[in-house]
């Protein structure tokens, strides 16, 4: 039933975002049709407007309203967004993030040499390019705009949904908590339709579903996926103020397994130090309760 209601949410949410998004989009500057058009490269403004308006509601809204109606007050205990996480295990989580780009760039580099059909590849290509041109500029005002659109909202509301509702629900569904991270982790991949970028994608997925495992609290996560993109993002202005081109910029950079190797080393450790240390933290909230 949760499930359930999760998805009619969903379904209803879906075309009154779209209206919404039209009714709100005279306020920021756009015509009703112009919003209607959807995401256009050509218009970077209008595609920020367009993605703010779904990170809102379709991903944060939804899990948000559908928790509400089950657990009422407690939703946000539920959820683990009650719980502020501990700040070693937020200052190692940003970091484990930093110290795994090169694994999850290696497994993009893995995942691009893997038969594609064509149109997978073309929906990929598309959605790349809108990508790096809303993030790949040298003013600094369109960079905390991004860190805004680009990252924390993404992060926010898409760790709510997957993690926070979907992933608690399927662990108490299986009472496999393993289980319930995987799947959750492949279904938020394969929601972004980008089969060029299942795998890192599922790897990050599975990533913050252990941080809510270990911790307990939402933030982790979400400081998890908002480190992710915002490296993205400052990456691209700093390329951006050094006078690369966009079309001479490569998405995926070539990484050695080497590299990659102790990448998922370093990053492995500073994650087993947050399961400690969260472990320790449970025990300590324990005994003095």
């Amino acid at each position: 039933m949760q499930l359930l209601l999760l998805l009619l949410v969903l379904f209803c949410a879906l075309p009154l975002t779209g209206a919404v998004g039209m009714a709100l989009a005279p306020a920021f500057g756009f015509s009703p049709s112009e919003a209607s058009a959807g995401l256009s490269v050509h218009r970077l403004a209008l595609a920020r407007y367009l993605m703010a308006v779904q990170s809102v509601g379709v991903f944060l809204l939804p899990p948000a309203l559908a928790a509400l109606l089950i657990w009422r007050r407690r939703a946000c205990i539920v959820l683990g967004a009650a719980r502020p996480p501990a700040p070693k295990s937020a200052v190692l989580t940003a970091l484990a993030i930093v110290a795994s780009i090169p694994f999850i760039s290696f497994s993009a580099n893995v995942n691009a040499q893997l038969p594609l059909p064509e149109w997978a590849t073309r929906i990929d290509q598309e959605t790349t390019k809108l990508t790096m041109a809303l993030i790949f500029s040298p003013d600094a005002g369109t960079l905390m705009l991004n860190l805004l659109v680009v990252a924390l909202m993404p992060a926010v509301g898409e760790e709510l949904l997957f993690r926070g509702y979907l992933q608690r629900l399927l662990c108490c569904w299986t009472s496999r908590p393993h289980l319930s991270i995987l799947l959750s982790a492949a279904i938020f991949s394969a929601i972004h339709v980008q089969l060029e970028g299942f795998i890192p994608r599922f790897l990050l997925g599975a990533l913050f579903g252990y941080l809510l495992y270990w911790s307990g609290s939402l933030w982790l996560p979400i400081i998890a996926h908002f480190t992710n993109n915002a490296v993205t993002v400052c990456a691209s202005f700093y390329a951006a103020r050094r006078g690369v081109n966009l079309e001479s910029l490569e998405v995926e950079t070539a990484v050695s397994t080497l590299l990659a190797l102790a990448s998922v080393l370093v990053a492995a450790n500073m994650l087993a130090h947050i399961r400690r240390h969260e472990k320790n933290r449970r025990r300590q909230i324990t005994a003095a309760s």
